[in-house]
């Protein structure tokens, strides 16, 4: 099984401003584009957040001191429900 992940990219990265800037190239870019200068953005997110990903509290978890309440990162994992 392939496993499936979402992209280091522009539109999730902190210097990605009005959807279309890039603070630290200071050029126009689009969301889909990533560089090497991608830093990770935690958003507020009301769906799932990290306490329903499967990687919360575990070495797994990529950003470990950011995960919380309410925040979705690029790395979100969903628990799997097991009947």
């Amino acid at each position: 099984m392939m496993n499936v992940q979402l992209a280091k990219c522009c539109a999730n990265c902190e210097h990605f401003i009005n959807g279309q800037i890039c603070t630290k190239q200071e050029i126009t870019v689009s969301e889909n584009q990533v560089c090497e200068l991608y830093t990770f953005k935690p958003v507020i997110h009301h769906d799932d957040d990290c306490l329903k990903c499967s990687k919360f509290n575990t070495g797994n978890c990529a950003h470990p001191k950011k995960a919380s309440e309410g925040i979705m990162c690029t790395v979100w994992y969903p628990r799997m429900a097991h009947a």
